[in-house]
């Protein structure tokens, strides 16, 4: 029995042990920062410092200092202690002892106990060695009227910690800072002093400044300084001298922004914040007062942070800046949870929250740390620290530290816990067997939370208590257990299992082994056992020894088991579940045995105990204070000895608690409580207790209890600006909430709710937080409690805020005049009474009973007192500072009021510099002996010294600098500006004041680099690859030199490059603006561009980059993946991709779906083509043709236009019903068969699977029979047989599809008869084949006729025609078919009884003719042509084949759409001929090809400028303006610039200065002597070719004067000489000039000889005129400036058969604005007449807008000579052999004859008034084509005679005289040998290339218009004639005359209307002179051909045209053609020629 009882309590020994460890454990708590140390500390040395750190925790943690690195900070003797407490001591110490990692290093508080450690925030310290220091005063300005700014200067050195405390007024007057000054002075928070409203007297008064260190608190004051008042009061404007750029302040303090002005008159302040979408005013209000320079606004919120903007204005101007407010708001870092229990292997989650008053803050810097470590970044995302998988090294402290961009820190901590983990074995013994006698050792390790404890049983009973047994237990540092047990000898008893159990709060684990010892059998003593009722008994039998054979276990003699609840082990253990009560208890016995029989047996006894049960007890609801309540807790079952007892709470009951506690018997136990209150609320739990179990049983109790008075509000009252917390608590069940309401009027009205906003705060525990409180917080307030039972509880109380006396500022200012009455007064606000005392210096009172002097007066006022002190008669002795003292029962306060009583002293000679640099000038003199006292100091002064600034502007601009050592006369002036011209003087200064200025010195610094960049730089895009770059030099002051050129610098701004490409341009040296164009950019491109400017000595600062995209252009590509799918018979459905991005050049607006039917049909009689848009990537094509093939493509557009068209997709409709047979016939076969035959559909709308034919047998209105047959698709015909005679049969055909039957034919109807007439059954209409094939064309009829087959009418008979065949049949075959094939053919037959007739329309297709093609318009590197399509060949257009090649080069083609009638081909070489011409396929063949054109570009080699436009001479260099060089149309590409001096060496070397000099604005020569003539050569390259001219310039003298005389006459001598290096140009230029000698003398006797055949040439004209008139087209060139009052013309009549028209200046559109100058090209104006082209042919070129937009001359950039400039741009030049001037390009003006509007042609200019001109006769024996050809430069008076509309120009009139003699080879024909010799003439660069088409559309033009016109050039041509006799420049209008050429006629018909071809034989080209052009139409002309000419004869036909005969009776059949040269958008060499011979 003692063996039990001692096993019990050892189980409870074990069990106190665990339960006592959880308590210890649940105290242990990590650390935290009582007092954590700040992030700052400064000290000085001589006072040292210390920094505080304190925390708590369980156990108390332990504060240790480490540095930033982690090492310890540890003592050093005498520098930094260390102690108990935790505070780090740095001790004074000596400047020699400062230590760098002591005393200015970063040091770090750790706290650490055993759960964790801490680490605070990086304290950094900063010792200040204490050093002297001295202040100055400055003085920034003092005019008398004004204000004057004192400013107290410290040196940098201590700058920062020293503060301007006050200044002295001398002798006594302190002047304190404060916002609102006194009136005269006020000194600001930043320590400047503002003297206000300055006068004369001032200037005698002394300030000084009072400074304090704020670490030594050592105060510095200066040296006194007077005022000097600049008596000149001028008007000076605003601006900012000083203002807090940046103000940080935390919430709810004070911020005062600062901005001071100087400025006269004194400037006046305005505010405004920036923080909303606009600047808004600052008003003044509770908070904000604007204070003048002041802003200062109380308690700052986050609102008020932001951008605050102050203007200082007067009538000057005004100035502005802008000042920064941030308002550091308190953030609160919090880690939830803060404690966080987590179990091994789990995962733990911390979150740190940072807020701001109440509100989440955005992201934040968050490091984390793990017990004062960093924890690196992968274990966090953002706010979350996330560990996982939580081992043991994981518990301990985690830091959240939140670092602000302003430097501060916060932090918060939390703490890992490990929680509840069961026990687990790391380490377990193992079975073994042993002999008796040696020893023994089992150990066991396991892991777990709290740390298990380890026990040992031997067969489930505690361990044999003998001295041969020793258990051992000790704790790991990783917190695991290890236990063993050792047995010194062990013997036979020791046998047995041995377990080793862990055990802790959270489970248990164990583990068993034998350990067998050889022996006979033993059985141990079995303690007695207790079992529980209900759960599982589990018997070991202890037996030792071994081996043993069998275990047995009995009860009262029977061996067990005997019961199906009880079963014994293999291991011999008895298990008995569930135990019961009755059956179970007793005495068991258990006895072993082994194989030799030995055994042994022991009995033990067990006892059943039955565990308590508690029946479910219950509180009733609704139980309120005062009520009564009981409750009965019995127990069901369970063995005594049974305990019943009560808990609250998990307490025992209190005595206080008044509850009664009665045992009704052992099993039940009643609570009862008389009288319930608040304090019963609770749970109460029952306990019932036995051997077995203790059992408990929780209900709650809730006594609702209406709301009471905790703290209960008061009445209270608060100072102004002041917090007050009135408090209000209450408590009651359930919890009551706490409202607060403010009356808004008396204390019985109406009450509203306070809500939390700024300075208003509900704190949880009801009270109210108010802050920085104003009088409007003043009244009534009621706090309110509810809790839902009752109505709740309310108090009303009062808050009065008490006001102490305050003053609107805290100093004033009052200056009065010697004997005059002080008048001093004080306006004080506040609680009334106020009492006020003045006071002299702060501590006399002054007392009129005492004084005599003095007067004071006292008034109430609204918000105070009103004081006021009067000082009669004052002198100097009553100067100084007055005190105006306010004080009530709150507070008191005072005002300074300073009075002043004012009362009313020579230079340095031989200033000179002994050093100049670029930066610096040393400047010496000599002093003067003074009268008066010594020198203290002289005063430099300098400013700069700019002469073209008026003497005004320099009003207190000078600067100064003080040398106070009079012995050292020199002074070195720094910081000045490089190459900038300063003025300087000395000013000496004594105790009696300064002396007047010295003689001012002009000194020059030396250059340097540029300090400034290029200003105004800007980027504007001209096209889609260019960029126009222009900037203004830097700002003089800045350019340190002068400017010789800059370097541009671009880059893709998309680009990851940093790097830019550079370009130099060459500047002017005089610092202008410059400009660049920057091609061959990307498109749609957004460049980065930089500029900076270079001078002598180097390159400046880069410019601000500027950016700027390349404009939009079309799409380079098309949409990619284009897919088609047909979704009906008429609808498909197309979608595509974008285009690549980097094609798309632009914003695509959308896409254009281009689709048209391919169909077979002979001529369309539309154009199907069609185009739709959208910007979607699908579209759904709906009405379309059923069942036919499309052609699908699509194109993206820009805003510029459409892009690339994909290529062809095809797509098929689906199939659809068909349509109605097309027609049905049914005739007799025999009297009873009927023969059917049908047409097909016209739209089978798919593939026809058969038809079906109906029959319906009609007798009368009576239908007999109707039937449906159906018939193969092949078949169109049927004969019905067996049919009744006489009687009617109607039939009817469909024709069916794979979707089914379509629509019938019509209802044929034939009566069967016994006479059969002759009927056809086949079916004529059209038949298409092409040509060279064979066609059949049918015939078959019934009847037995006889047959006859006509052509137009014509019997064909067989073997009429070669290629024809009758068949048998009736067919006729048709073989090898020709166009002449073509026509009606009909069959008809006849057999006697009827006849028939059928006609077949045979249409043949052959190949087109060639079309006409001519050109529109050239450029330098374009062509725009059009043409016209001429006979088709009866089928459509496939496309075309557009040929051209270069003279010289190979032939490239281009294939154009079907559709197109246009093409411009661009990437032309400039000055280039190309051939060109076109042909047209069908689906035959291929046209011949059109007319070889020749065209030529625009452009020629570079032309020639005049040296004085080219040169600009100085001393020593050449300034080449190379922008001056004519270009003639094609770029430049470079110079070649060479010079050498003229010396009498004729062999003298070049100086090359660059052979690839690129073309820029202009280039400096440099290096030339003065007074020198230099010879110049220089060569200009273009693409056409090279110029090459020599110049002769004289530079100037050394001063820069003219050269001598001499050197003058041989720069004269030596005019410019140019020089042709290409012989090529030169030969033609001479053989041009020798024709036109010999032409001119040739023209002046042709003249003397017809001069008598005019007379009749003019009657035969007049007679022939009007057919003339017809088919005439006038146009020629006129160059003159328009008057303002012309007018365009109208209409055709308008415009006169000779009318000159003026030229428009040059569009925008071509001009090249990098090749300015006498580079242009203008485009000449021209007018047309046209009508529509033929049917079926490319429509008409489009026709350009009658009202243009006028393009500006801006777009050119101005040349440096503006008056030549104006010249070439509004003067008309020509171009002759020998002086090269630049093209002016001409616009064209085309009327069509709808006057319709178009801008395809391009480009365009303006169209201007046509003034009329005086027309000259028309001679018709002649030609004469004559070029005035004046130069502009030449002979400019007779210029301006010539001309006739006020401009200088000169008109260029081509014109041409028709002759009449009998001299035929003076007409210019393309046939004859005629055309070489004009053609000869033509080798100069003004050349005619003429171009005629070969296919022309007559005009029509009414009889009206016929006469008019004739009967106006009658008229005119006569008034020319009396006014050539009269007008000395008629010579020059008779030649203005159109140019004729005879070509060869063909005689064409088209559509009916009469055309006429051009032809010509031979090598010679094809005369047109005109460019090609949409505008030019050669116009037969049949009146001017002599009447003796033989006529021409024709390839095609010999019979001449029956409108020639009729119109034309008297002249040859041989029309001439009448061309106008002047048609063409080109320039003048494409229709100007040498005059030719007579």
């Amino acid at each position: 029995m003692w063996i039990s009882s001692r096993f019990f309590v050892i189980l409870l020994l074990l069990n106190l042990d665990a339960t006592c460890s959880e308590p210890f454990e649940a105290h242990l708590r990590g650390p935290g920062f009582v007092m954590e140390p700040p992030g700052r500390v400064e000290f000085s040395n001589s006072s040292g410092g210390w920094l505080d750190c304190s925390a708590s925790g369980s156990p108390q943690p332990t504060v240790d200092w480490v540095h930033a690195d982690g090492s310890a900070v540890t003592e050093i003797h005498g520098v930094r202690r260390v102690l108990r407490n935790g505070t780090l001591v740095l001790m004074p110490f000596a400047a020699a002892a400062y230590h760098q990692d002591v005393h200015n290093t970063i040091y770090r508080c750790i706290a650490s106990n055993s759960v964790g450690r801490i680490v605070s925030r990086d304290v950094q310290v900063r010792a200040v060695v204490a050093q002297a220091y001295k202040v100055d005063v400055e003085v920034l300005s003092a005019a008398r009227g004004c204000t004057a700014i004192l400013r107290c200067v410290v040196p940098t050195f201590v700058k920062e910690l020293v503060r301007v405390v006050s200044w002295v007024h001398e002798p006594a007057i302190y002047i304190y800072p404060s916002l609102q000054g006194d009136g005269k002075f006020h000194l600001l928070p930043t320590g400047e002093l503002l003297i206000h409203n300055l006068q004369e007297s001032d200037e005698s008064q002394s300030f000084r400044c009072r400074s304090m260190h704020r670490l030594t608190r050592q105060v510095v004051v200066s040296s006194p300084t007077r005022l000097r008042i600049n008596s000149h009061r001028g008007i000076i404007s605003p601006s900012v001298v000083e203002h807090t750029a940046h103000v940080q302040v935390s919430q709810d303090e004070g911020a005062v922004l600062l901005c001071v002005a100087q400025g006269c008159p004194s400037p006046e302040y305005s505010w405004f914040t920036h923080n909303g979408a606009g600047p808004l005013p600052v008003l003044s209000g509770p908070r904000v007062r604007l204070l003048g320079p002041i802003l200062a606004i109380e308690a700052v919120t986050g609102e008020d942070s932001g951008v605050y903007k102050c203007t200082a204005g007067n009538v000057g101007g005004e100035a502005s800046a802008e000042l920064r407010l941030t308002v550091a708001t308190p953030i609160q870092v919090e880690i939830s949870p803060n404690v966080l229990s987590v179990h091994m292997g789990g995962t733990a989650e911390f979150r740190c929250l940072v807020t701001s008053n109440g509100s989440p803050v955005g992201m934040q810097n968050i490091l984390w740390y793990k017990d004062g470590r960093q924890l690196p970044s992968s274990g966090r995302v953002e706010d979350t620290l996330v560990v996982p998988r939580v081992s043991r090294e994981n518990r301990g402290m985690y830091q959240c530290v939140v670092r602000r961009p302003e430097g501060d820190t916060f932090q918060a901590t939390a703490e890992l816990q490990l929680g509840d983990a069961p026990p687990v074995l790391l380490y377990s013994f193992i079975e073994q067997t042993l002999q008796p006698g040696p020893a023994v050792s089992l150990k066991c390790s396991a892991a777990g939370n709290p740390t298990p404890q380890i026990s040992w049983t031997l067969d489930g009973f505690p361990l044999p208590s003998n001295g041969r047994f020793m258990i051992g237990q000790y704790i790991t540092v990783h917190g695991d257990v290890i236990s063993h047990v050792n047995i010194s000898h062990v013997m036979v008893e020791d046998g047995g299992e041995y377990a080793c159990i862990a055990e802790n709060r959270a489970g248990r684990v164990q583990h068993a082994a034998r350990l067998n010892i050889y022996g006979l059998p033993y059985i141990r003593l079995i303690p007695k056992v207790t079992a529980v009722s209900g759960e599982t008994l589990n018997l070991k039998c202890p037996v030792a020894g071994y081996p043993i054979e069998e275990i047995h276990w009995e009860r009262g003699g029977r061996e067990l088991p005997d019961d199906i609840r009880q079963r014994v082990q293999p291991d011999g253990s008895l298990t008995i579940s569930p135990v019961q009560k009755n059956s179970d208890s007793g005495v068991y016995t258990c006895w072993a045995r082994n194989k030799q029989g030995h055994s042994a047996r022991r009995s033990g006894e067990v006892t059943v105990i039955v565990p308590p049960s508690i029946e479910p007890f219950a509180f009733q609801e609704g139980l309120a204070e005062g009520m009564r309540t009981r409750t009965v807790c019995g127990v069901s079952r369970g063995d005594p000895p049974l305990k019943l007892i009560w808990l609250k709470d998990g307490d025992p009951l209190p005595d206080l608690l008044g509850a009664n506690v009665t045992m009704l018997d052992q099993y039940s136990s009643l609570l009862s409580i008389p009288s319930l209150s608040a304090t019963h609320s609770g749970e109460y739990t029952c306990v019932a207790k036995n051997p077995a179990a203790e059992i408990k049983y929780t209900a709650l109790l809730q006594v609702k209890v209406p709301p009471r008075w905790i703290v209960e509000p008061v009445d209270a009252n608060v100072e102004r600006n002041r917090h007050i917390m009135l408090h209000c608590q209450a408590q009651g069940v359930p919890t009551p909430s706490i409202v607060w309401k403010k009356a808004t009027g008396s204390k019985s009205g109406e009450y509203e709710e306070v809500r939390e906003r700024p300075f208003t705060k509900i704190l949880g525990n009801g009270s109210l937080l108010l802050q920085h409180v104003k009088e409007d917080r003043e009244g009534f307030y009621l706090c309110q409690a509810n809790n839902g039972i009752g109505t709740g509880i309310g108090k009303v109380i009062q808050l009065k805020v008490n006001s102490s006396p305050y003053f609107s500022s805290t100093s004033r200012s009052v200056m009065v005049k010697k004997g005059d009455t002080a008048l001093l007064q004080c306006a004080v606000s506040g609680d009334k009474p106020i009492n006020i005392v003045w006071m002299r210096s702060g501590k006399n009172t002054l007392n009129p009973s005492t004084n005599y002097k003095i007067s004071v007066k006292q008034e109430a006022t609204p918000d105070g007192v009103s004081a006021e002190l009067q000082i009669r008669t004052v002198d100097a002795t009553d100067s100084g500072p007055y005190f105006c003292r306010a004080s009530n029962l709150y507070g008191n306060d005072q005002q300074l009021v300073q009075l002043q009583v004012q009362e009313p002293p020579l230079p340095p000679s031989v200033l000179e510099a002994a050093m100049i640099s670029s930066r610096s000038v040393n400047i010496k003199w000599q002093p003067k002996t003074l009268g008066t006292g010594d020198v203290t100091k002289y005063i430099v002064e300098f400013r700069e010294a700019d002469h073209s600034l008026p003497p005004a502007l320099f009003v207190d601009q000078w600067q100064q600098i003080e040398v106070k050592d009079p012995p050292h006369f020199n002074a070195m002036i720094e910081n000045l500006k490089p190459a900038t011209r300063y003025a300087f003087r000395v000013i000496a200064e004594g105790s009696a004041g300064r002396s007047a200025p010295s003689q001012e010195l002009i000194v020059r610094t030396e250059p340097q680099r540029p300090a400034g960049p290029p200003l105004s730089l800007s980027a504007r895009p001209l096209s889609s690859t260019e960029l126009l770059i222009s900037w203004v030099a830097p700002l003089p002051e800045l350019r340190h030199g002068d400017i010789q050129g800059y370097n541009v610098g671009y880059k893709l701004s998309s680009s990851g490059n940093t790097a830019y490409n550079f370009t130099s341009v060459s500047g002017d040296g005089d610092g202008g603006n410059g400009e660049l164009l920057l091609s061959g950019l990307a498109k749609f491109a957004r460049y980065t561009v930089v500029v900076q400017a270079f001078n002598q000595v180097g390159p400046g600062p880069l410019s601000e980059p500027t950016a700027a995209q390349t404009m939009e252009d079309v799409p380079s590509r098309p949409p990619e993946d284009v897919r088609c799918a047909a979704l009906s018979s008429q609808s498909l459905q197309v979608s595509w991709q974008p285009p690549p991005i980097y094609h798309t050049n632009g914003l695509l607006q959308g896409y254009k779906l281009i689709f048209e039917p391919i169909i077979d049909d002979i001529q369309p009689s539309k154009d199907e083509v069609e185009s739709r848009k959208t910007t979607a990537l699908t579209m759904v094509l709906t009405g379309l043709r059923k069942y036919t093939n499309y052609s699908i493509q699509v194109l993206a557009h820009t805003r510029m236009g459409d892009g690339v068209v994909s290529k062809p997709l095809f797509c098929h409709s689906e199939e659809d019903v068909p349509e109605a047979p097309a027609d049905i016939k049914v005739v007799s076969s025999s009297s009873q068969s009927l023969y059917i035959s049908w047409l097909p559909p016209n739209e089978p709308n798919g593939v026809i699977t058969k038809y079906s034919l109906y029959t319906r047998v009609v007798n009368g209105r009576e239908e007999l029979n109707n039937e449906k047959r159906s018939l193969p698709s092949q078949q169109a015909y049927y004969e019905a047989k067996g049919l009744h005679p006489h009687m009617e049969y109607q039939f009817w055909v469909t024709a069916s599809t794979r979707v089914g039957e379509g629509k019938s034919s019509r209802v044929s109807s034939q009566i069967t008869t016994n006479r059969i007439p002759a009927r056809i059954i086949s079916f004529g209409g059209p038949v298409v084949r092409p040509w060279r094939s064979t066609v059949t064309l049918p015939c078959t009829a019934v009847g037995k006729p006889k047959r006859e087959w006509f052509k137009s009418d014509v019997a064909l008979r067989q073997g009429g025609l070669h290629n024809s065949q009758l068949l048998d049949s009736g067919d006729l075959i048709i073989s090898s078919l020709q166009l002449a094939d073509g026509g009606n053919y009909s069959c008809q037959v006849d057999n006697g009884i009827g006849t028939d007739r059928l006609t077949h329309t045979l249409i043949v297709q052959v190949p087109p003719t060639a079309p006409v093609l001519y050109v529109t318009s050239a450029t330098s590197s374009s062509i725009l042509m059009h043409w016209k399509c001429g006979f088709t060949g009866n089928a459509p257009i496939t496309g075309y084949t557009l040929f051209y090649r270069r003279a010289n080069g190979n032939t490239d083609e281009m294939q154009l759409s079907r559709h197109a009638s246009s093409h411009e081909l661009k990437g032309l070489m400039c000055g280039s001929t190309y051939q060109i011409h076109l042909s047209a396929q069908n689906k035959v063949g291929t046209s011949p090809t059109s007319t070889i054109l020749h065209v030529r570009t625009q452009g020629q080699s570079p032309g020639h400028p005049a040296s004085t436009a080219l040169l600009a001479p100085n001393s020593t260099s050449l300034l080449v303006r190379l922008h001056s060089w004519p270009d003639n149309g094609c770029p430049l590409l470079y110079f070649v610039l060479q010079y050498r001096a003229v010396t009498e060496d004729p062999d003298a070397e070049w100086v090359l200065v660059s052979n690839a000099l690129k073309p820029q604005r202009r280039i400096v020569v440099n290096n030339l002597q003065p007074s020198t003539l230099y010879q110049l050569r220089m060569e200009a390259h273009n693409v056409a070719g090279i110029s090459q001219a020599e110049f002769n310039f004289v530079t100037l003298t050394k001063d820069g004067d003219p050269p001598p005389p001499e050197i003058m006459h041989r720069g004269r001598s030596g005019q410019t000489t140019v020089i042709f290096a290409n012989i090529n140009l030169l030969i033609p230029t001479i053989a041009a000039v020798s024709g036109m000698f010999c032409t001119i003398i040739m023209i002046i006797v042709c003249y003397r000889h017809k001069q008598s055949q005019i007379q009749k040439e003019s009657l035969e004209n007049r007679a022939n005129s009007e057919a003339a008139q017809r088919e005439r087209y006038y146009a020629t060139i006129h160059k003159v400036s328009m008057q303002n009052n012309d007018k365009i013309p109208e209409t055709s009549e308008d415009i006169s058969p000779y009318a000159t028209f003026q030229l428009s200046e040059a569009g925008g559109n071509m001009s090249q604005p990098h090749h300015g100058g006498p580079a242009n090209t203008l485009l000449h104006s021209f007018m047309y007449h046209e009508r529509a082209l033929a049917e079926g042919c490319s429509s008409p070129p489009p026709a350009a807008s009658k009202n243009r937009r006028r393009h500006s001359r801006k777009t050119e950039p101005e040349s440096e000579e503006s008056e030549s400039d104006q010249d070439q741009l509004t003067s008309s030049r020509t171009e002759s052999s020998n002086q090269h001037e630049g093209k002016i390009k001409h616009s064209i003006i085309y009327h069509g004859a709808q006057s319709s509007t178009s801008s395809d042609l391009s480009p365009m200019s303006e169209q201007k008034s046509l003034p009329r001109r005086g027309r000259s006769r028309y001679h018709h024996q002649q030609y004469q084509f004559s070029t005035n050809t004046t130069p502009r430069h030449h002979n400019s008076n007779k210029m301006n005679n010539n001309t006739t509309s006020n401009t200088n120009t000169t008109a260029t009139n081509t014109t041409a005289t028709p002759s009449t003699s009998s001299n035929s080879n003076k007409i210019l024909s393309p046939r004859g040998g005629n055309l070489k010799s004009i053609s000869s003439t033509f080798k100069s660069q003004d050349s005619i290339q003429c171009h005629i088409p070969t296919l022309v559309k007559s005009p029509s033009i009414s009889t009206q218009q016929q006469k008019q016109f004739h009967k106006q050039q009658l008229q005119n041509s006569s008034n020319n004639a009396q006014h050539s006799s009269s007008n000395p420049n008629s010579s020059s209008l008779k030649q203005q005359q159109p140019l004729l050429i005879t070509p060869k006629l063909h005689q064409l018909e088209a559509n009916g209307q009469e055309l006429l071809g051009l032809d010509g034989i031979g090598n010679s080209p094809l005369v047109a002179c005109m460019p090609p052009s949409s505008q030019f139409r050669p116009i037969p002309h049949k009146s001017i051909m002599p009447a003796h000419e033989p006529p021409h004869h024709h390839n095609h036909s010999q019979q001449p045209h029956p409108h020639h005969q009729q119109q034309q009776p008297q002249q040859p059949q041989h029309p001439g053609t009448l061309l106008n040269p002047s048609t063409a958008m080109l320039s003048s060499k494409f229709f100007t020629a040498p005059t030719l011979p007579k």
